[in-house]
């Protein structure tokens, strides 16, 4: 038991690389099942740079499971790793239950990034499309009744103003990050959009519709997430879409860490 008030951070190292679980967890997922997710492989056609030429191509360890026919059984691999997660994540929340701190613990869980399983024709994390910059994020605080969805976009960074402010601890200025405390009491309030950055030049401007991805090597990237949230329609080209993207660069970094 604490007296004085305690942070206590977990981290759960599956999903992750290897996707190693034990058997039980794999057999949810029986084995003659179909997981691979959906696939476009002309998923880069109309991804260009500015002398009009492909800019993307698939990754090697991509070619290698589709040549292998391992797609499917990565995904399961993948799933049965999920599974064993949320298992663990039941034992530390039925653990909090029983504890004398169930109704004065705030309580946040999120993932620390998204995960290819062949989207984008590709593997792994660290890209800017939104199967790697999208994750889950819930929040229970004290007194908490009931479920409230939210739509508005927030990054990781804001995660530790959040948590100055809804434990009234004083403000870093200093911070990147802005607090997402309000939306804890009104989900629907606007917001701004997120900005997520992957290497020098690279960055990613992402609100509740639209993804709009401008890279180094002079490629631009609009996605449509309400039409098109498997993002294979590049719209970044069609003057219809300008001003989406007039809006979102204006989030664009104006420099970059060395």
């Amino acid at each position: 038991e604490h007296e004085q008030p305690f942070f206590l951070a977990v981290g759960i190292s599956k999903p992750h690389l290897p996707f190693y679980s034990t058997r039980e967890f794999w057999d949810l997922y029986p084995e003659d099942g179909d997981y691979a997710p959906e696939i476009n492989e002309n998923d880069f056609n109309d991804v260009l740079n500015h002398s009009g030429k492909p800019v993307r191509s698939p990754t090697p360890d991509y070619l290698w499971l589709k040549e292998n026919g391992l797609i499917s059984e990565c995904a399961r691999a993948y799933l049965a790793c999920l599974s064993y997660a949320d298992y663990c994540l039941g034992a530390i929340f039925e653990g909090l239950e029983k504890s004398p701190h169930a109704d004065n613990t705030i309580v946040i869980f999120w993932g620390d990034h998204g995960w290819h399983l062949g989207e984008k024709l590709r593997y792994r994390k660290g890209y800017l499309w939104s199967e790697s910059t999208r994750t889950p994020i819930m929040v229970r605080m004290p007194g908490m009744t009931g479920r409230k969805d939210c739509e508005r976009p927030v990054n990781l960074i804001d995660f530790y103003p959040s948590l100055l402010e809804l434990c009234g601890l004083p403000e870093k200025p200093e911070l990147d990050g802005r607090s997402f405390a309000p939306l804890l009491e009104d989900p629907d309030q606007e917001w701004h959009p997120t900005v997520t950055v992957a290497g020098k030049g690279n960055a990613s401007i992402h609100d509740e519709r639209w993804n709009f991805i401008k890279r180094a090597d002079g490629s631009e990237e609009l996605y449509d997430l309400e039409n098109d949230p498997l993002e294979w329609s590049n719209l970044a080209s069609n003057p219809e879409f300008f001003d989406v993207k007039k809006r979102l660069s204006a989030y664009f970094p104006k420099s970059f860490a060395n």
